[in-house]
């Protein structure tokens, strides 16, 4: 009970010394990117990228690799000059502010730690070389040690610890002065599965405990998914979509989008009737169905795609009477895998287009073999219309 009392006392007194660095309007974003372009030559790596990121919360930047979500946060870090456009930190133009004048920390894959000092001195490294007191210094690396849960390893060298624990140092090293944000170059790619997991939970632990905003580049969903309040997903340079993970796993704005994040059934079908909220669509087999239209604009005979999570799609081996009030495609089982509670079926409907569905381990449907014509169902309700992918 003491020392969980040391430690929420200690948490206090670190987000108190925040709020004094950090006084100014909460309603102003940490860090603007407005209308930012990156060139390389003829190439260029960032295409009119516009978001916000707002103070405190745990922002991700998450693609494929080449997309320019490192480019993106280096600018942001002022280790890359943006082209065109301009970058606010705390509502100031910094897009000409070298990197030591810019209120952001970041973390490296590699961490940089220095191999000659221990755990403390590597902490105690940017309040010590700001010329701050030693008693003020060593105060504030025992309560970041404490945040971090490294207080009984501060006298250890960077070669005596595991790798979760040289990011945890890394990640203290870098917080401890206090920054605006907290830029993180995927820190955790080098590390196995098993402590990947783990440290994202601790990672947005930290981040709640400290209350400084966390800028993270990955291309992992997991961890996007995991850790982050809000996420912009990027492809070729171009931001697709900003969202909660909710938003942007359930309402994809893209097609891109929808089938990076988790796994997504795209279904080619052909517009029949826009009514507004809803659109009639013509699915493979020659079926009709309404389903929302969302935010895209379309017209009768423009090419569409219906997005349908594999958890919202049901097999039967008979087509449902109510064949109006669901979505219904006549497919073929071409695989079925077990994966602990989920059956993870592979489907190929009359087009040739695949389909996945994931159904429950305890409710497999009868009739569900390899090779079996089934029909694949689903709720209207599901379904995201989306605009087909450009040059398709």
């Amino acid at each position: 009970m003491r020392l969980a009392g040391n430690r929420r006392r200690r948490g206090e007194t670190l987000l108190s010394n925040l709020a004094t660095m950090h006084k100014g309007d909460p309603r102003i974003p940490v860090i603007s990117v407005e209308n930012v372009h990156k060139r390389f030559g003829s190439f260029v790596a960032v295409e009119c990228a516009n978001f916000e990121i707002r103070r405190g919360e745990f922002f991700s930047m998450l693609g494929p690799s080449g997309c320019g979500k490192t480019t993106m946060l280096r600018m942001i870090a002022g280790f890359e000059e943006v082209s065109s456009g301009c970058i606010r930190l705390d509502g100031v133009d910094v897009s000409a502010v070298p990197p030591y004048r810019r209120n952001v920390n970041t973390v490296f894959q590699q961490y940089a730690l220095f191999p000659h000092l221990n755990v403390f001195d590597n902490v105690a490294f940017g309040p010590r070389s700001k010329g701050i007191a030693e008693d003020e210094v060593k105060r504030r690396i025992g309560e970041m040690l404490e945040v971090v849960r490294l207080q009984d390893y501060s006298l250890r060298r960077p070669d005596q610890l595991s790798g979760g624990q040289r990011q945890r140092v890394a990640l203290a090293r870098a917080l401890v002065n206090f920054p605006s944000a907290l830029l993180l170059d995927e820190p955790l790619s080098a590390l196995d599965l098993k402590l990947r997991q783990a440290m994202q939970l601790e990672l947005k632990r930290i981040q709640r405990e400290i209350g400084i905003t966390f800028v993270f580049v990955t291309h992992d969903q997991e961890e996007a998914l995991t850790m982050s309040d809000r996420t912009a997903v990027m492809s070729e340079g171009r931001v697709e979509q900003v969202g909660t993970p909710e938003e942007i796993y359930h309402s994809p704005a893209t097609v891109f989008v929808a089938g990076f994040i988790g796994t997504a059934n795209l279904i080619p079908v052909s517009v029949v009737r826009n009514a507004g909220a809803l659109s009639e669509v013509e699915l493979v087999g020659g079926q009709h169905s309404e389903v929302p239209t969302g935010p895209a604009i379309f017209s009768p005979g423009d090419r569409a795609v219906v997005m349908v999570r594999p958890e919202r799609v049901k097999l039967t081996a008979q087509r449902p009477d109510n064949s109006g009030r669901w979505c219904t495609v006549p497919v073929t089982v071409t695989e079925i895998i077990f994966q602990g509670p989920v059956l993870r079926c592979l489907l190929r409907d009359t087009a040739g287009d695949e389909l996945t569905a994931h159904i429950d381990g305890a409710e497999r449907p009868h009739g569900l073999t390899h090779g079996a014509q089934m029909w694949a169902v689903w709720d209207p309700a599901a379904v995201r219309l989306l605009p087909p992918r450009a040059g398709n």
